[in-house]
């Protein structure tokens, strides 16, 4: 009788963490919208908001320039789903990247600027914005997503290692991991089934 119980005791307990983790991954994001009320500047001094955007499937990327791992790689994976986008004639039409400076303080734009040389991504590039804003915005951006970064006064940013992909009435569809998780086939196709 004992074992009975603890079966079902046991049974409780594994579906209770089964819905923790189902709120962790998908509920608690469910609801995740773009901020109307942030306006950042491009890295040649434009003003952002994001009240105005056409109706496009986004992929957001937080990063700072002098990131030593994290961020370049990812930044170097999305370059790669660029082409892929470009490929099937949707990026820039139906697709668009953003990626967000976690360090406006230090990110100057031609710091920023420099960055995306790296990535052979050009200032008029209409499908891949970097943008900046002052601390309070970027903070409240992030928030959005909940992604959380702290400077903690060294040369480097502690931050959340995801990337965020929105469909065309900017609501969070699905989040990636950054760097050497980011799957750029898997992006792809995400992007893909949210643009058709």
């Amino acid at each position: 009788m004992k074992k009975k119980y603890y079966a079902i005791f046991a049974g409780i307990i594994a579906f209770g963490i089964a819905l923790g983790i189902m709120y962790l991954e998908f509920w608690r994001d469910a609801g995740v919208q773009l901020p109307q009320d942030v306006t950042m500047q491009t890295a040649s001094g434009e003003t952002y908001d994001f009240q105005s955007m056409e109706p496009k499937v986004r992929l957001i990327e937080f990063y700072y320039t002098q990131c030593p791992d994290v961020c370049p790689l990812t930044t170097q994976r999305m370059m790669h789903v660029r082409k892929m986008l470009q490929d099937e004639g949707v990026y820039g039409k139906d697709v668009e990247f953003i990626s967000v400076s976690i360090d406006p303080e230090n990110d100057t734009p031609e710091r920023i600027s420099s960055y995306m040389k790296t990535f052979d991504v050009e200032s008029s590039d209409e499908g891949w914005i970097f943008l900046r804003g002052n601390l309070p915005d970027t903070e409240a951006f992030a928030d959005t997503f909940r992604f959380r970064f702290q400077d903690r006064g060294t040369d480097y940013i502690v931050h959340d290692s995801f990337t965020y992909l929105i469909d065309k009435e900017n609501y969070l569809v699905e989040k990636f991991s950054m760097g050497e998780g980011f799957d750029k086939d898997k992006v792809f196709k995400k992007i893909m089934r949210n643009v058709n």
